[in-house]
């Protein structure tokens, strides 16, 4: 595990190598999820969000090795109480934080994909390349290269595959922040 620090909050990165037949079998459930991502408000208005997204099975399939990474975010006390005030608040703490560290992490995968021909990214969450995206206009991505589906998108069990792989427990808050988010990634190889 590597630690390191930032201002306002501290990561955790863990990274497990599976096979990907295994980790398609035993955590790929997209009729499991459907109703959830249905309740998402990205749903049908983010390119990377079904409907409309490949099947995991025909676009992750034909890689053997996946390596799963888990960035926890762990936030300060002082941002935690901030967060607290109100939910504009949480969202501007969490994207100052957790938002920063999952931005960094596409961008290390999308530099690796370019020095490892066939390898391929799933994202943690949706895509955000764009400040707004065209679906909702009925026009096709702008940046479909930088593009990447999300393990949500695809039906994961995120839950399970965080505990059981990555030994990190995915956690909510009803109100502020929890004490850490977790950004799940996978970068996939031949």
């Amino acid at each position: 595990m590597e630690k390191g620090r930032c201002a306002m909050f501290t990561t955790e990165v863990k990274v497990k190598a599976l096979p990907v037949r295994e980790w398609l079998d035993r955590y790929c459930f997209p009729g499991k999820f459907l109703d959830a991502c249905k309740a998402c408000p990205d749903y049908g208005r983010v390119w990377s969000c079904p409907p409309g997204v490949p099947e995991a099975e025909a676009l992750l399939g034909r890689c053997r090795t996946a390596y799963l990474i888990g960035v926890k975010v762990c936030y300060r006390p002082a941002d935690l109480a901030r967060a607290l005030r109100s939910q504009e608040e949480a969202e501007a703490v969490r994207q100052g934080t957790y938002g920063v560290a999952k931005k960094a992490l596409l961008e290390a995968l999308l530099a690796l994909e370019e020095r490892c021909p066939g390898s391929i990214t799933v994202a943690a969450g949706r895509c955000e390349q764009c400040a707004g995206c065209t679906r909702t206009q009925g026009l096709p991505c702008r940046k479909p290269e930088r593009m990447r589906y999300s393990f949500s998108a695809f039906g994961f069990d995120l839950t399970a595959l965080a505990r059981e792989q990555l030994d990190l427990d995915l956690l909510w808050a009803g109100r502020g922040l929890p004490p850490y988010n977790a950004a799940l990634a996978a970068f996939l190889t031949r």
